[in-house]
């Protein structure tokens, strides 16, 4: 009983190890599973994105994609259809109050917004709304201390009226907040596109139709000389993305894993104890015609065995813990056959490294020693 309970503690950090190792590694993997899967969601069907970057610095170019180009595009066998469309949902507007004028951003305007809720509740509900928002900054260079409620500032060639002013907004942000539909009638008609999403027809090689639509409006863009296009690659991006995951993964389970090194030196302890607890048993065996090799071997087969054992028992701790955690995470953490297959060779590593000078002691041992203690 005395070794029973001896061995158990011993290979508690194992245990422990093992378990805190497995549970984290499948948090991870169910996480990264869970990202990628969403992000892979285009790359698996039949769309592709093609970008444009400008290569002017004014912030009011219209260079990009034109009409002309979706129709080019269209024409490469393979495309079923064209899409044009921004990535920023913003526009540079000037805006203008009584001889005072400010140069900002405008876009629409969102549930997330900053400004009065009662005001963003109106313009959210009414889509052709000419009622605005906009920061501080904007509403002091228009009215300086004056109040701006209620007062008409002209945006382009419309008139708005202003109904609430924000805390929030800076130079790189939307400044005034229009409805969603006086946006795409008003500003985003006017917008440059800089990306456009194309369809492929199923049956069709996707990498190979889009590079067809690369090469020729490269050769052939209205633009082509104003700036660059290229191909949105989701895979390129799903994958840094994985290995970024993975990395952290790997490194928090190794900080875990630490637990494991405190735990072989405790197997180590153990096996010293053993060694001189037996060594009536190793003099007798070398007596009647063991090698040191035999002694060798015994001692670290019982040092891989009860590191091995305490692995399993944490692997199927650990899958209890992950089975608990998945109550609380909002996606599913996943227990893969790597995870439990590194686990168990990490198990009998650390019965091998720390197993093995104990049992070389033992090996070694003098068999004239052995008898005289005998």
């Amino acid at each position: 009983m005395k070794n029973k309970n001896r061995n158990l503690l011993t290979m508690l950090g194992i245990i422990i190890g093992i378990a805190s190792v497995i549970s984290i590694l499948a948090v991870g993997d169910g996480f990264t599973q869970s990202i990628t899967k969403e992000l892979g969601k285009d790359n698996a069907s039949n769309k592709v994105s093609l970008s444009y970057v400008t290569n002017s610095t004014d912030l009011n170019s219209i260079d990009g994609f034109t009409q002309g180009d979706a129709a080019l595009m269209s024409d490469v066998d393979g495309v079923q259809s064209v899409k044009l469309s921004s990535y920023d949902n913003t526009k540079s507007v000037k805006l203008s109050y009584r001889g005072n004028s400010s140069k900002t951003y405008l876009g629409p305007i969102k549930k997330s917004s900053d400004g009065p809720k009662n005001v963003k509740k109106s313009i959210l509900n009414d889509k052709n709304s000419y009622d605005v928002i906009i920061s501080q900054s904007v509403k002091k260079d228009l009215f300086k201390k004056s109040s701006a409620i209620g007062k008409p500032i002209q945006i382009g060639e419309d008139m708005f009226i202003v109904r609430g002013v924000s805390d929030g907004g800076d130079e790189y942000s939307a400044n005034v907040l229009v409805s969603k539909g006086t946006y795409k009638r008003i500003f985003s008609a006017n917008s440059n596109k800089d990306q456009a999403k194309l369809t492929i027809e199923n049956g069709k090689n996707k990498k190979k139709v889009s590079k067809a639509v690369l090469k020729k409006i490269k050769a052939n863009g209205e633009y082509r000389r104003e700036g660059k296009y290229h191909i949105d690659d989701p895979t390129k991006s799903m994958k840094s993305f994985q290995k970024v995951l993975n990395s952290v993964t790997y490194f928090v389970a190794l900080v875990a894993g630490i637990s494991l090194l405190i735990a072989g030196i405790g197997v180590m302890n153990v096996m010293y104890i053993t060694v001189s607890e037996r060594r009536n048993e190793i003099g007798i065996r070398r007596a009647f015609g063991a090698t040191g090799n035999n002694i060798r071997n015994q001692f670290l087969t019982e040092s891989i065995v009860l590191c091995v054992i305490g692995g399993i028992i944490g692997i199927i701790l650990g899958y209890l813990a992950v089975l608990i955690i998945n109550a609380f995470l909002p996606f599913k953490a996943v227990i893969t056959i790597y995870s439990i297959l590194i686990s168990l060779l990490v198990s009998s590593a650390v019965g091998l490294l720390f197993g093995f000078i104990p049992s070389n002691k033992a090996a070694k041992s003098s068999l004239v020693g052995l008898l005289k203690e005998e």
